[in-house]
């Protein structure tokens, strides 16, 4: 999966694989090159594991809206979103 964001002047890309908790985040902070992020670092600090154990029972779909909400209040905007292959 991956989700696209603007805040700002800034996009950020999220390349998101659930099926082995991989992420990887792509900004201006990394030059737009995807950089490996950990799974953890997608969830508020201090509640990693409670809303791990509750986005692991959502569908794509519904993971995605939590993600965007959680964008949202970070002043990131939702642009667009693909589906790809779970890669490597």
């Amino acid at each position: 999966m991956l989700l696209h964001f603007k805040g700002g002047n800034e996009l950020l890309y999220l390349k998101l694989n659930r099926r082995e908790k991989k992420a990887q985040i792509s900004s201006s902070k990394t030059f737009y090159k995807f950089q490996p992020i950990a799974w953890k670092m997608l969830f508020d600090k201090g509640k990693e594991r409670t809303q791990e154990k509750v986005t692991d029972g959502l569908d794509d779909k519904r993971f995605k809206l939590v993600l965007i909400m959680a964008m949202n209040q970070k002043g990131y905007v939702f642009q667009n979103d693909r589906f790809i292959k779970d890669s490597k």
